[in-house]
C-alpha cells in the first residue's frame, strides 16, 4: 500500500508539473548562429496586454546573455516624433482629397464611434490613419502600446546599459508607408476600417497574443497576414512586398553583419516578419547559418 501511494503521489505531482509547465508561455525566439557570433531572434507583438508578462524563461535567458538589441525602430527617440510629422497632409491638403466619398464617411462614422476629433482624422495619411484607429481600437480591450515587447526590451536596454541598434528607423518606416500607391493605402485603410465594424481586429488581436504565448508560430503568420488576402491582388501584392519581403530583406543584410562579431545579440522584431518562404528564418538558413527553435 505504501508503495502504491507513493506510485499516486508521483504521477498526481507528475501531472500537476506537465500542466503548470503547459500554462508557461513559450513565445516565438530562435537561435541564429555563424562560425563567429550569435543572433537571437524574436518575434515580438508590438501592441500587447499584461498577459504577456513575465515572459517565457527562454527569453528572458537570451536578453541577459546579450551584449546588445536589436529592433526595427526606436519608437521613444525624438527622431520617432519628428518623422511622423511627414504621415500628415499640410493645410489646406487633407484626407477627403485622397479618398472616394464612401471611404470617407466610414473614416467619419469609425472617428464618432471611437470619439476621435474629425478635424484630427482628415488631416492623416491613410496609412497613419489606419494605425491610429487601430491603436485606439484594440485599447478598448486594454491593449497598449506600453505592453509591446519590442518597447519592453528597448526600456530595458537603455536602463541596463546596453547597445541599442536600430534595423531601420520611424523615418525610414514613414517613408516606406508615404511611397505605397493610393490604391494600396486605401486598402490599408479599408482593412482597419471593415475590422473595426466587424469586430474582427480586436478578435485577431487576442488570437494573435494567444498564439503567441502558445509558440505558435504558423497560426501568428495567417493572423498577421489574412488582411492581405482579403484585398484586390494589386493592393495586396504591392502591400506584402513593401511592408514584409523587401523588409525582411534589407533586416536579413543587417542581421548577417551581426553575425559577423563576436557577441551575441537579442533582435527583436515583428512577429510577422519570422515566417513564410521570405520570413527572416527562412532568408536566413538560406544563407547558411545555423537556425534552431528555442
Amino acid at each position: 500500500m505504501r508503495r502504491a501511494l507513493c506510485c499516486w503521489v508521483w504521477l498526481l505531482w507528475l501531472a500537476a508539473a506537465c500542466a503548470q509547465a503547459a500554462d508557461v508561455p513559450r513565445g516565438l525566439l530562435w537561435e541564429v548562429r555563424s562560425d563567429r557570433g550569435t543572433v537571437f531572434l524574436l518575434g515580438t507583438i508590438h501592441v500587447g496586454n499584461a498577459s504577456l508578462y513575465p515572459l517565457p524563461p527562454s527569453v528572458e535567458e537570451a536578453y541577459r546573455a546579450s551584449s546588445r538589441l536589436a529592433v526595427e525602430a526606436d519608437v521613444a527617440s525624438g527622431d520617432a516624433a519628428a518623422a511622423a510629422r511627414s504621415a500628415i497632409y499640410t493645410p489646406p491638403d487633407a484626407l477627403d482629397r485622397h479618398v472616394p466619398a464612401a471611404i470617407y464617411q466610414d473614416v467619419t462614422d469609425a472617428a464618432r464611434d471611437l470619439g476621435v476629433p474629425m478635424d484630427i482624422a482628415r488631416r492623416m495619411k491613410p496609412p497613419m490613419l489606419a494605425m491610429a484607429l487601430t491603436m485606439i481600437e484594440v485599447s478598448r480591450i486594454g491593449m497598449e502600446p506600453r505592453f509591446g515587447i519590442d518597447l519592453h526590451f528597448s526600456q530595458r536596454a537603455k536602463a541596463d546599459g546596453k547597445e541599442l541598434v536600430e534595423l531601420e528607423s520611424v523615418a525610414q518606416q514613414i517613408a516606406m508607408l508615404d511611397a505605397l500607391s493610393p490604391d494600396a493605402q486605401i486598402a490599408m485603410l479599408q482593412a482597419t476600417l471593415r475590422g473595426i465594424r466587424s469586430g474582427s481586429l480586436t478578435r485577431d488581436m487576442d488570437a494573435l497574443i494567444e498564439a503567441w504565448k502558445r509558440g505558435d508560430a504558423e497560426r501568428v503568420d495567417e493572423i498577421a497576414t489574412q488582411d492581405l488576402r482579403a484585398m484586390p491582388a494589386g493592393a495586396a501584392d504591392a502591400l506584402e512586398k513593401a511592408l514584409y519581403e523587401d523588409r525582411n530583406r534589407a533586416m536579413a543584410e543587417k542581421i548577417a553583419a551581426l553575425l559577423a562579431r563576436e557577441e551575441i545579440t537579442l533582435v527583436a522584431v515583428g512577429a510577422g516578419h519570422m515566417t513564410g518562404p521570405t520570413g527572416l528564418v527562412t532568408l536566413l538558413k538560406a544563407r547558411g547559418y545555423s537556425v534552431l527553435r528555442r
